[in-house]
């Protein structure tokens, strides 16, 4: 469908909400997918950041903890096909 300039959508990543204590912590990606690195924006400190799990140069998910609606924008990114590539995360 892309090689036809049609828009692709996948419409389903699975989404996990946790809360622990009064934190909010969301992941959005398969169980037990397999990962290479972690690429972490933000700081853990203080209970605010982004996880990014790459596997080779594909974000295969990501848990966001701290944030208010960060999660739904990322998803939505990934059902877009539109999340940049682990190359653009590690340089900040």
């Amino acid at each position: 469908m892309s090689m036809v300039d049609k828009r692709v959508e996948f419409r389903y990543f699975p989404f996990t909400p946790i809360k622990i204590g009064n934190t909010p912590i969301y992941y959005v990606g398969e169980r037990a997918t397999p990962f290479h690195e972690i690429i972490i924006n933000g700081n853990v400190r203080d209970r605010k950041f982004v996880a990014f799990f790459v596997y080779g140069n594909e974000v295969t998910g990501f848990m966001t903890c701290g944030y208010q609606n960060l999660h739904l924008y990322l998803w939505e990114a990934m059902k877009l096909l539109v999340m940049p590539p682990a190359t653009q995360l590690r340089s900040k």
